[in-house]
């Protein structure tokens, strides 16, 4: 069973080496350029997954006018595959619904192949650019994909 809650103050350390793991695999992909400035959203709720209480996923959910973002969607490696991006998926989408926002959104970058992933779970892309922060590993510019599926 998968739990999802919002972040606690106890759980920093282990979200810390969750998406420690997950960007380092992401980084034999592409990087931020080295002009990227942070940004740094205040208003996220931060989400964790919980199995056998341990924390093993982690999102952040921006709560828009109309829509709900979710931003770094990380699973530890060791728990990939048994349904936790799917579980904070579908809780970020009930919780869409709880706020009446009409839509889930996210951007993800084309050549890690998450699109299709993200395909599966009902998302549908709505437009592609070559993204101004993240660049290969050969400092080409990579495809941005930002994709939505109704809430």
């Amino acid at each position: 069973m998968i739990e999802i809650r919002e972040q606690i103050d106890q759980d920093e350390e282990t979200i810390n080496h969750i998406i420690s793991a997950a960007t380092s695999e992401l980084r034999s992909v592409y990087h931020p350029t080295k002009t990227v400035i942070q940004n740094r959203t205040d208003n996220q709720v931060k989400l964790v997954a919980i199995i056998n209480n341990n924390i093993v996923g982690t999102a952040g959910l921006i709560i828009c006018e109309n829509h709900i973002m979710v931003q770094g969607l990380a699973v530890s490696p060791v728990h990939r595959r048994q349904g936790v991006a799917r579980a904070i998926l579908e809780y970020a989408t009930q919780r869409a619904q709880k706020e009446g926002k009409s839509e889930l959104t996210l951007s993800t970058i084309k050549e890690t192949g998450n699109t299709a992933y993200f395909t599966r779970m009902g998302f549908t892309v709505i437009s592609e650019e070559m993204s101004e922060t993240f660049e290969n590993i050969h400092g080409n510019p990579v495809t941005l994909v930002n994709m939505s599926k109704m809430a």
